[in-house]
């Protein structure tokens, strides 16, 4: 994808979270993403191309956004998808403007080599098929998101639009558990990678190539010596590339801020439904 970049010149092509993807089959096998090894290549390719043609509705760029993600959210819940990085894939091109399909058709293209990764790997993986996603939960996280895109719009903000931490986001905040004590080492994960990643670009203004190599280096030791591994962290390490604003001192604190303050949410209303939940099962014992 780097490789693709500069050869062709088209930036238009850099997905981040694709490295994301990659490293979720082959690094740190993510089961439910394995699962279902097609899911990896249609969901964000399809994402990719409504989030490309939202750009030809006459409204506001934060009412697109909005748009965009309520749509992918429907999609995703009536065809039963478990892939966070096909909300990314829709507001990329969304967020950007792009109004051509250069990213959606390299989604496509490079999305299918994850897909071809992931049927290799669904051999070696234990995927139990575990439960879908409540629509309660679903609804709520996805105001949450709608409301940080807002505050970002309001606040002209471009840095607390992190797309590959929505992603996690919407996750996490469905898993059966999500406690307090696994925030701080995903958090300190990516917050310094995206130091490094904006440090990485200064230091090497121009070379796409090395700094999404060196900044990728560094993810996976990042994750190794913390022993977190987030595959998203892998997105964000590329993020600089792409926007300006993604690429200043401003872009680890909207990281920071972003991460912080959603997977608070995401973990307090984890412990709320758990404990929802215990009364429940003792009457129906």
């Amino acid at each position: 994808m780097l490789v693709g970049t500069v050869v062709l010149g088209q930036r238009d092509i850099l997905f981040p979270e694709i490295a994301g993807m990659a490293v979720g089959v082959l690094v740190f096998p993510v089961p439910h993403w394995i699962r279902k090894p097609v899911h990896l290549w249609l969901s964000p390719t399809l994402a990719a191309f409504i989030g490309t043609a939202m750009n030809n509705l006459d409204v506001t760029p934060v009412v697109k956004l909005w748009i965009g993600l309520v749509v992918i959210v429907i999609l995703m819940h009536v065809f039963r998808i478990n892939f966070g990085p096909t909300i990314p894939a829709a507001l990329l091109p969304i967020f950007l403007n792009l109004h051509d399909y250069v990213f959606a058709i390299a989604t496509a293209v490079f999305t299918f080599a994850v897909m071809l990764a992931g049927f290799m790997m669904r051999k070696s993986v234990d995927a139990p098929a575990g439960h879908f996603r409540k629509k309660t939960d679903t609804v709520i996280i996805t105001v949450v998101l709608g409301l940080w895109i807002g505050l970002a719009a309001v606040t002209n903000l471009d840095v607390i639009v992190v797309p590959p931490v929505f992603a996690l986001i919407f996750e996490v905040f469905h898993a059966d558990k999500f406690p307090w004590k696994v925030i701080p080492s995903r958090l300190a994960v990516l917050t310094i990678t995206a130091i490094a990643a904006v440090g990485v670009l200064h230091v090497l203004p121009g070379s796409i190539i090395w700094v999404g190599v060196i900044n990728v280096l560094i993810t996976l030791l990042l994750c190794k010596w913390l022993k977190a591994p987030v595959p998203v962290a892998f997105g964000v390490s590329l993020m600089p590339l792409i926007v300006p604003a993604w690429g200043t001192w401003g872009f680890p604190i909207g990281v920071f801020v972003t991460t912080g303050v959603l997977m608070s949410i995401s973990a307090a209303y984890r412990q709320y439904r758990n404990r929802r939940a215990v009364p429940v099962q003792e009457k129906a014992a």
